[in-house]
């Protein structure tokens, strides 16, 4: 087992913080919130998803919009699956 970060996302539901992990980034096991990670970190954030909540069983990932300039990073927003 190799490595990783960890991204703390919110539910879009509930708020319940869930676990997303990250091979992308130094994965020297840090933990990050979504709204401060760094954008390298959120170059594969689903690569499980979707994530059920364990809290409300909501099924949701990350959609992340990576620029190739770190000072131009934009934006992540959690997608609800189950308001699609």
């Amino acid at each position: 087992m190799g490595c990783y970060d960890t991204v703390m996302v919110p539910c879009p539901s509930c708020g319940n913080r869930e676990p997303f992990q990250t091979k992308s980034g130094e994965c020297l096991l840090k933990e990050y919130d979504l709204e401060d990670a760094p954008q390298e970190v959120l170059g594969d954030v689903n690569r499980h998803a979707p994530y059920d909540c364990q809290k409300c069983g909501a099924s949701f990932y990350v959609k992340a919009v990576v620029t190739a300039t770190p000072a131009l990073w934009t934006e992540a927003e959690v997608i609800d699956l189950d308001d699609r």
